[in-house]
């Protein structure tokens, strides 16, 4: 939908970043316009969701069970009162729906609008209006109403920052999971939160990311954090994608030969197993293709509306806490010395981002020697140095001062 709009969107990413406030893109189609519909899209969905005003997953369908939200269209120099209509039509599957009473006073076909959220009210941003657009870039009016919602309540963070810098202050304290996995787990153990592999953020709406600043007190090689996991929506399965491109290996360390397949996946080139990534933006894509002597053959593919969901949902707001490791006895030790705090991804970055392999995908899967299967997610996976690119300029809380 986005690819439909009159106005660049990149052009504004960088003042969302900056200000770090959530906010969600719109695009009234001409057919939509004509028939004061709009769809509400996964991005539309999260915001609502993430700022308490709207859940469509607990809405009913049918017109008796529309809700009505109270808004305000944004302008240059003031606001103009709405109202959100949010509901689910009988139609169809009940697909979401938005609409703002006299859109079409407001804004016209294809104009690019962004929705942000104070005090659970719904504020909207013509981005395609020059005099709008003017005002936001020029730190006016309308910028003022993007730090309004920045300057919300933020007793979470608050709260999550001074128990890690407790945590902290104790100083080294014993992993309770041996391996790579011990970093976020011993974190999450002293912050009394559960082992967390669902979709959903750890703390209250905050995602945690734990990795290791050292090991065994030296600087360790930069590792990518991973942003997601998500299985392919179409073609081959991943337990399939194994079975067909899978090669049979001795691990290292290891005397037994099994199917596997671990390895990275990127846009520019195949990997090892002559498997490739390719963006199609045309039908809002991403695909896993498999490349011989330059034929390329479909395996398998990523809605990326889908995947820009999953990003929103996970790292809405992020926690990277990076920890000091030490060895004692044979055992790991841990000190989180350092926190990144990020915000609000720009979501429609993540497909351009893929296509230049500043975002990766790793899969790592195996058969065990008795057959039984094994895997370790399908991983998508950044740099943390090019992390500002997606989630904007993280603020840096340094816990030894």
């Amino acid at each position: 939908m986005l690819a439909m709009s009159d106005t660049n969107i990149e052009q504004f990413f960088p003042i969302f970043a900056q200000t770090g406030v959530s906010v969600a893109f719109l695009v009234p189609t001409p057919t939509g316009y004509g028939k004061s519909i709009m769809d509400a899209t996964g991005s539309v969905r999260e915001l609502l969701k993430n700022e308490n005003v709207h859940d469509y997953e607990y809405q009913r369908q049918g017109p008796e069970a529309k809700v009505m939200i109270e808004s305000f269209f944004v302008y240059p120099d003031g606001l103009r009162e709405t109202v959100a209509s949010v509901y689910r039509p009988m139609t169809k599957k009940g697909d979401p729906r938005i609409w703002f009473s006299k859109l079409t006073h407001y804004c016209n076909p294809c104009n690019l609008l962004a929705l942000i959220v104070i005090e659970h009210k719904i504020y909207v941003i013509n981005l395609s209006d020059e005099a709008i657009s003017a005002s936001l870039k020029s730190r006016g009016f309308v910028y003022n109403i993007l730090l309004e919602a920045v300057h919300k309540d933020n007793l979470i963070a608050q709260e999550l920052l001074n128990k890690i810098q407790i945590i902290h202050n104790q100083g080294f304290i014993p992993s309770i999971t041996p391996g790579d996995p011990g970093v976020g787990d011993t974190l999450e153990h002293a912050l009394g939160i559960d082992r967390n592999n669902s979709k959903s953020p750890d703390y209250k709406g905050i995602e945690l990311k734990t990795t290791r600043l050292t090991r065994n007190g030296s600087a360790r090689q930069t590792t990518r954090s991973t942003l997601f996991t998500r299985v392919p929506d179409e073609g081959l399965t991943y337990r399939q994608i194994v079975d067909a491109y899978g090669k049979v290996q001795i691990p290292r360390g290891d005397t037994v030969a099994r199917l596997q397949l671990y390895e990275t996946f990127r846009v520019s080139r195949p990997n090892a197993y002559d498997l490739v990534l390719e963006v199609d933006s045309n039908n809002d894509r991403l695909k896993m293709l498999h490349q011989e002597e330059r034929v390329r053959r479909y395996v398998s593919a990523w809605l990326l509306s889908n995947l820009r969901e999953a990003l929103l949902i996970k790292h809405h707001e992020t926690f990277w806490v990076k920890a000091v490791s030490e060895n004692r006895n044979g055992i790991e030790f841990f000190r989180y010395d350092k926190i990144l705090h990020t915000k609000t991804p720009n979501a429609s970055l993540l497909a351009p981002l893929l296509e230049v392999d500043k975002i990766t995908v790793d899969l790592a899967a195996h058969y065990k020697p008795d057959g039984k299967w094994r895997d370790h997610g399908i991983l998508f996976k950044m740099k943390p140095e090019d992390l500002p690119l997606l989630l904007g300029d993280p603020v840096e809380y340094d816990l030894t001062k």
